[in-house]
């Protein structure tokens, strides 16, 4: 058998796997109430807005509320998703049309999957065993599996990042404007990590990239504008965007501010941390799950080897054009999460908006030295990192599972 035809099967077992373990977990969950969301209220597990999501959003009748602004072209995608469901099942029970949700969500989980081991393969050069080695740290972190499995925008958001920082290196302008237009209408703010990721990291002189951006922006304006939702966004935007940063806008002293970044960016990303039960703003008290800005000392040390990781793939990719786009991007979320601390209380929502980019920061720690040398010890660090993900979140996952089953 030759080489291309065994990477080919060890891509395709990979794969396989996954979709098994994703598969697993949907009968789990399935047999537990958790999708039956009749009478269950948002924010019942870290601020995640899936009831409304998947009865609101995914409903045969448009949204036409403020969360528009947010999310306007995902809200009318949602909507037809919706009415194409009827069509073909015909009437469903609110448990079975989540159910037709959370399908969709996990092909798209796994095409997110797809598509980062091709950038890690075909454009950071890293050996097949390497990139899907950081394929699996992405697919087991604890954000993607929960948001792979709970109805939100975030995995959505996820693909369509990836899917920019591939089609923006390779030159494809047309995708990548396309692209533009599905970042802004799933969530408002991924535009400007849209725009980070063509102009850090697109293809082409300065011209072709400004001219791409461009496009991009016109693109959405005109979408949204011949969209049912189209009026209400742009005679909102600015008046609901100012309202909303100042809704959800923190204002920690230093110290904590760092200790609520670090866990918002590095720790529950993938790891379980220390609990409460009721919501980051205190509601809901006994009926809801919501992560503090701790956790026990092993995921502490799994969590700070992966800013090692981070900060190594920097400082070893510090000559290569691959590092701007990813740095942007999660100097983008540190930006306006952390510094500016618009939802820090709630960072771990936002974890699908910058895990893609840390994961190809750290592929640059892997990426091969300019004498062709491979770093083992650094692999040899991201492997502890995946074998503590599967091991130390498993109390975690007990605890969600007595959680929605009591």
């Amino acid at each position: 058998m030759d080489k291309s035809r065994t990477l080919f099967y060890r891509r395709l077992a990979f794969f396989v796997c996954l979709t098994a373990l994703y598969l697993v977990l949907f009968t789990l969950l399935s047999s537990t109430p958790f999708y039956d969301v009749t009478g269950a209220h948002n924010d019942r597990l870290f601020s995640a807005d899936d009831v409304y999501c998947v009865t609101e959003f995914y409903s045969p009748q448009m949204d036409d509320s403020a969360r528009i602004i947010k999310h306007p072209l995902f809200i009318v995608f949602a909507c037809l998703f919706t009415r194409a469901e009827g069509l073909v099942l015909g009437p469903l029970s609110v448990k079975d049309h989540y159910q037709v949700v959370v399908a969709f969500q996990m092909a798209v989980s796994i095409l997110s999957c797809i598509y980062l081991e091709k950038i890690l393969r075909r454009q950071y050069g890293l050996s097949q065993r390497r990139a899907l080695l950081l394929c699996a740290a992405y697919a087991l972190a604890f954000s993607t599996l929960f948001y792979t499995f709970v109805a939100e925008t975030y995995i959505l958001s996820a693909l369509v990042l990836l899917m920019t920082f591939y089609y923006a290196r390779e030159g494809k302008g047309a995708a990548t404007v396309a692209l533009g237009v599905c970042a802004a209408g799933i969530t408002i703010t991924n535009a400007v990590l849209w725009a980070a990721i063509v102009w850090l990291g697109g293809a082409g002189s300065r011209r072709r990239r400004l001219a791409i951006l461009a496009l991009g922006g016109a693109a959405f304006c005109a979408v949204a504008a011949l969209m049912p939702v189209g009026e209400f966004f742009f005679s909102r935007i600015i008046s609901g965007g100012l309202s909303s940063a100042e809704s959800f806008r923190d204002s920690f002293g230093l110290l904590e501010l760092l200790k609520r970044v670090f866990f918002a960016f590095f720790g529950s990303t993938a790891f379980w941390l220390d609990t409460v039960e009721a919501t980051p703003f205190g509601d809901w008290t006994g009926d809801a799950l919501s992560f503090l800005p701790s956790a026990p000392w092993p995921i502490v040390a799994a969590a700070l080897v992966w800013v090692g990781l981070l900060a190594w793939g920097v400082i070893r990719g510090r000559r290569s054009s691959l590092l701007w786009a990813p740095l942007g991007v999660l100097g983008c979320n540190l930006l306006l999460h952390g510094a500016i601390q618009y939802g820090l209380k709630e960072g771990f929502l936002y974890s699908l908006h910058h895990l893609p980019a840390q994961v190809l920061l750290v592929a640059l720690a892997l990426k091969r030295g300019p004498e062709g040398r491979e770093v083992r010890w650094t692999e040899g660090l991201v492997w502890c990192y995946v074998i503590c993900q599967a091991a130390l979140n498993v109390p975690g996952y007990l605890e969600l599972a007595r959680f929605i089953t009591r």
